[in-house]
């Protein structure tokens, strides 16, 4: 059966809703605005119309593939609750979810250039992500993940 209800906050779900007004969400941006300073898009039709275009061709491509993998990290995590019954996933693990896929991404851009800036990308998200759970009484013996 579909999810009629947001699996992470019960809100009704919608594509607008799980990739950019739920509290998954909004962290994921958030981590992005506070480590690379971008203003995070509130929409599809935002960031097709307006965010993006505010780049370069260069730029374009890295932000599509980088925005693409924290959807897909928020797309297959609500996914494994959904179907495979799993237990609730936590922003650290949706996180290092969103890094892994764009760590595995960049080994298919066409240049080492590209490829580096996407694994730079994923250890200063990593990292912002700890400093601001750090900040605010997470300690890294904790878990990730259940």
């Amino acid at each position: 059966m579909v999810a009629k209800k947001c699996v992470f906050c019960s809100h009704d779900e919608t594509i607008q809703h799980l990739f950019f007004d739920c509290h998954f969400a909004k962290f994921l941006w958030r981590v992005v605005q506070y480590t690379f300073g971008l203003v995070p898009p509130t929409s599809v039709a935002q960031f097709y119309n307006d965010w993006l275009f505010r780049f370069d061709y260069k730029s374009k491509t890295q932000l599509l593939c980088g925005v693409s993998t924290l959807c897909w990290a928020l797309w297959l995590s609500r996914n494994d609750i959904v179907f495979d019954n799993s237990p609730m996933k936590t922003y650290m693990h949706v996180l290092f979810r969103a890094t892994h896929w764009l760590w595995m991404w960049s080994l298919l851009q066409k240049c080492d250039d590209d490829t580096n800036l996407l694994k730079d990308a994923c250890r200063s998200l990593e990292t912002m992500a700890m400093q601001i759970f750090a900040n605010h009484g997470w300690r890294f013996s904790n878990r990730i993940a259940t």
